[in-house]
């Protein structure tokens, strides 16, 4: 295990946590995942016993599914953390929030299936459809 820091765009949302050492990246191209970030593909690590956050900052969870939950920053609004709900751990935590990416490798692609057509994969990391990802166990819709 890696311990990491990071924070929301304003700050006001600060963590730190463990990430699992083989810092790999994967990158989820479902809808929700791509509405939640703005277009672009969700950038996860992930913390296997969640992450500690400061006491008093304007974290808001968001039930986007039955199976899961996204926290963002209340003030600015960063996509920082997605979880099954209430889930004290087994995070992903959103790569682009880190303070430093130590040694990261993009290293799977999810829900590839989902990816729109004006961009390409363009990495030779696996890519998973929805249903390989959860039939793999991997947990359940976004």
């Amino acid at each position: 295990m890696t311990d990491v820091a990071g924070q929301c765009l304003c700050g006001a949302v600060r963590f730190h946590g463990a990430i699992a050492t083989t810092h790999r990246v994967t990158a989820c191209h479902c809808g929700r995942c791509r509405r939640w970030g703005g277009g672009a593909p969700f950038m996860a690590v992930h913390m296997p016993k969640g992450a500690t956050v400061e006491i008093d900052a304007p974290l808001t969870w968001f039930r986007s599914s039955a199976d899961a939950e996204r926290g963002f920053c209340h003030d600015c609004g960063s996509s920082l953390f997605f979880r099954a709900p209430g889930a004290a751990g087994d995070w992903a935590v959103s790569e682009a929030a880190l303070d430093a990416t130590p040694d990261m490798t993009l290293a799977a692609h999810i829900w590839a299936d989902f990816k729109p057509d004006f961009y390409e994969i363009a990495n030779d990391a696996p890519q998973m459809t929805e249903a390989e990802f959860l039939g793999r166990g991997q947990g359940g819709s976004s």
